[in-house]
C-alpha cells in the first residue's frame, strides 16, 4: 500500500456520476485515494474505506480566474495523479464549457507539468479543441461510463486499445477456467494467461460469473477487482488479435 495516497480530482461533478467514485476505488487496488469532486452535486458516498472525498463548489463560467485559483490553492491540481473533467449538461456549450475548464487547469499548474487530464466530449468533431492543452479526449455518445475513465485517466493505452477493438482490429473470446486455477483470483489468472488455443497472445479483461443470487444466468463482469475469486466463475473473457 502506497503512504501517499493517489490524488483523483473531477471537475463539473453532479449527482449523476457518483458511481465513479465507486470506479476509482476499485481501479487503484491497495491504494489510499484522495477523490476530489468540484462541482455542484452531492458528494458521492465512500465506497471502501481507503477513499477519502472532499467537495469543492465551483463552475469556470462563474468566473474564470477565480475558478482557476481554485483550482491551484483549494484543490492543489498541479499535485493530482489524474484530474477528469466531465460534461457540464447545463452549459449553452458543453464542449466549449468543457475546454475552458481545461485552459483554468493549465492556468492553475503554472509553469509545471498538467497531471494526466481526460476530458469527456458530447461531439467528435470537437476534439480539435483542445489541441494543444496537453489533454486526452474521449467521446462517448450518452452517459460516460466510469469505468473507461478510470482506465484511461491512468493508462491510455488501455484507451486506445479499446478504440481498436471497437474498429475489428482485434476479437472477443472466452476461454474456460483452468483446473489450477480454480482456486486463485483473476490476478492470478492475468498473470498466468498469456496466450490463446492458437497460440496467440491474448488478454484478460473479465469473467462470466455466477448469478450471486442464483436466479439467472452468468453474469459478465467486465473488470473485475484483482481479487475475484475464480471460483465463481463459469468462464473467462479474453481479447486477441482478429485472426486474418
Amino acid at each position: 500500500m502506497s503512504d501517499a495516497p493517489t490524488r483523483v480530482i473531477v471537475l463539473n461533478f453532479t449527482a449523476k456520476a457518483r458511481g465513479l467514485a465507486a470506479a476509482v476505488a476499485d481501479f487503484f487496488v491497495g491504494d489510499r485515494i484522495e477523490l476530489v469532486v468540484i462541482g455542484d452535486g452531492e458528494a458521492p458516498r465512500p465506497s471502501s474505506p481507503r477513499l477519502e472525498v472532499t467537495t469543492l463548489r465551483g463552475d469556470v463560467e462563474h468566473g474564470f480566474d477565480a475558478y482557476a485559483e481554485r483550482l491551484r490553492v483549494e484543490a492543489r491540481i498541479a499535485d493530482a495523479s489524474a484530474v477528469i473533467v466531465l460534461p457540464q449538461s447545463g452549459a449553452a456549450e458543453v464542449d466549449a464549457h468543457s475546454r475552458l475548464t481545461c485552459v483554468a487547469i493549465r492556468r492553475a499548474c503554472g509553469e509545471g507539468p498538467m497531471p494526466t487530464t481526460v476530458v469527456a466530449i458530447e461531439d467528435p468533431e470537437a476534439s480539435f479543441e483542445f489541441a494543444g492543452l496537453g489533454v486526452t479526449t474521449i467521446f462517448y455518445p450518452g452517459f460516460l461510463r466510469a469505468a473507461l475513465f478510470a482506465h484511461a485517466c491512468v493508462d491510455l493505452p488501455v484507451f486506445h486499445f479499446i478504440l481498436g477493438l471497437l474498429r475489428g482490429a482485434y476479437r472477443v473470446d472466452t476461454l474456460p477456467v483452468p483446473e489450477h486455477l480454480k482456486g486463485s483470483t483473476f490476478r492470478d489468472a492475468c498473470r498466468t494467461l498469456e496466450r490463446g488455443a492458437d497460440g496467440r497472445p491474448i488478454t484478460l479483461v473479465g469473467v462470466f460469473a455466477e448469478d450471486p443470487r442464483g436466479e439467472g444466468p452468468a453474469v459478465m463482469k467486465i473488470n473485475p477487482s484483482p481479487a475475484f475469486a475464480l471460483a465463481g466463475a463459469r468462464s473467462l473473457l479474453a481479447i486477441g488479435e482478429r485472426r486474418a
